[in-house]
C-alpha cells in the first residue's frame, strides 16, 4: 500500500474522530439547555398557578371602584 493511501486514510479517520468529538460536545451543551428549559418552564408553571387567584380579586376591586366612582360622580353631580 502507497504511503499516500495510509496518509489519507489516517487522515480521513482524524477527520472523523474531530467531527465525533465536536458533535459529542454539542449535543452535551445541548442536554444542559434542554435541561436549564426544563427548570425554567417548571417555573413558569409555579408562576401561573400562584397568579391565577388574582383575576378574581381584581374583579372584587374593580367592583368596589365602580361604588367608589358612582358615589363621587353622584357628589360632584350635586354641586
Amino acid at each position: 500500500m502507497p504511503a499516500a493511501a495510509i496518509f489519507s486514510i489516517v487522515l480521513a479517520v482524524i477527520t472523523v474522530l474531530v467531527l465525533a468529538a465536536y458533535l459529542i460536545s454539542i449535543a452535551r451543551i445541548l442536554g444542559h439547555i434542554s435541561a436549564k428549559l426544563r427548570e425554567v418552564n417548571n417555573g413558569l408553571h409555579t408562576v401561573t398557578e400562584r397568579t391565577e387567584p388574582v383575576g378574581s380579586i381584581v374583579e372584587g376591586i374593580n367592583n368596589d371602584l365602580a361604588g367608589v366612582d358612582g358615589a363621587l360622580r353622584a357628589v360632584l353631580a350635586r354641586k
